[in-house]
C-alpha cells in the first residue's frame, strides 16, 4: 500500500490499516487472504510491540477467529488458549478484556 511505502510496515497507522483490511477480507469470507495479512501483521507486532502488548494480543485473537472460520479448530483453540493466558498475565482474570476473550 502507499501508506506502507511512505510510513513503513512498523508504523502504528500502517499496522491499524493492515488489521482493518484483514478484518474486511474476513467479513467478505476471504478467510485465507485475511489469515495471510494477520500473520504478516502479527510478525511485525511481535517484533515492534512485543508478545504481550494489547494490540498484538488482539491480532492473535482475531487470527484465531479467522482460523476457526476456516475450520482449523485445533490451531484456533491453541491460539485462543495462548491469548487467554497472556491476557490473564497482562490484565487479570477479572478484567473485561480477559472475560470477553474467554467466550470464543
Amino acid at each position: 500500500t502507499i501508506q506502507q511505502r511512505v510510513l513503513g510496515a512498523e508504523h502504528t497507522s500502517t499496522m491499524a490499516t493492515t488489521m482493518n483490511i484483514a478484518s474486511i477480507l474476513g467479513r467478505q469470507f476471504k478467510f485465507q487472504e485475511s489469515e495471510v495479512l494477520m500473520r504478516e501483521l502479527l510478525g511485525v507486532q511481535l517484533r515492534v510491540l512485543g508478545a504481550e502488548h494489547p494490540r498484538t494480543l488482539t491480532t492473535k485473537y482475531n487470527l484465531c477467529a479467522v482460523l476457526y472460520d476456516q475450520e482449523k479448530f485445533g490451531a484456533a483453540e491453541a491460539g485462543c488458549r495462548e491469548v487467554l493466558a497472556a491476557l490473564q498475565r497482562v490484565f487479570s482474570a477479572e478484567h473485561p478484556t480477559t472475560q470477553a476473550a474467554s467466550t470464543l
